[in-house]
């Protein structure tokens, strides 16, 4: 059970990440486009948003475990 934890909390990590990537290229996107639209700008913070829930839910699955993540201090 311990493994398949840690394997869920892994791969909540790759998709925090994956969403980081998502949320510069949202916001390189608006840059280049001088993209002024406020849809652009509540899309990113939504997946700002999910980021942080999927930091979080990684974080609380470890913690059960007592194992520490990429995104621990």
């Amino acid at each position: 059970m311990h493994d398949e934890i840690t394997e869920l909390a892994d791969r909540l990590d790759d998709m925090a990440e994956r969403l980081a990537e998502l949320s510069i290229e949202l916001l390189q996107g608006a840059l280049a486009d001088a993209d002024t639209s406020d849809h652009r700008a509540r899309l990113e913070r939504s997946v700002t948003r999910a980021r942080r829930a999927t930091i979080k839910a990684a974080s609380i699955l470890r913690e059960s475990t007592g194992a520490s993540g990429p995104f621990d201090d």
